[in-house]
């Protein structure tokens, strides 16, 4: 048995990984009031989509929904 997946294949199950991602986390990042979703959270940082996020950099407030968590101060950020 091969475990060989194609390279759209694998496209597409990161896509749906991406879209599965987004619709179950909550956390949201906000940057010039606009707000981008969080991708992943942990103690050491967050991520964001490279496609939709720009280069943020400055003071950006963490948001659970619509209730503020914290604000972040990003000094570096990298794809």
């Amino acid at each position: 048995m091969s475990t060989f997946l194609s390279k759209d294949v694998l496209a597409g199950l990161e896509d749906a990984h991406k879209i599965g991602m987004k619709k179950k986390n909550r956390f949201c990042v906000e940057f010039n009031k606009t707000r981008y979703p969080v991708i992943v959270l942990k103690q050491s940082g967050f991520s964001l989509e490279a496609e939709i996020a720009p280069e943020i950099r400055g003071l950006v407030d963490l948001y659970d929904g619509n209730k503020h968590l914290l604000q972040c101060l990003i000094v570096a950020s990298k794809e």
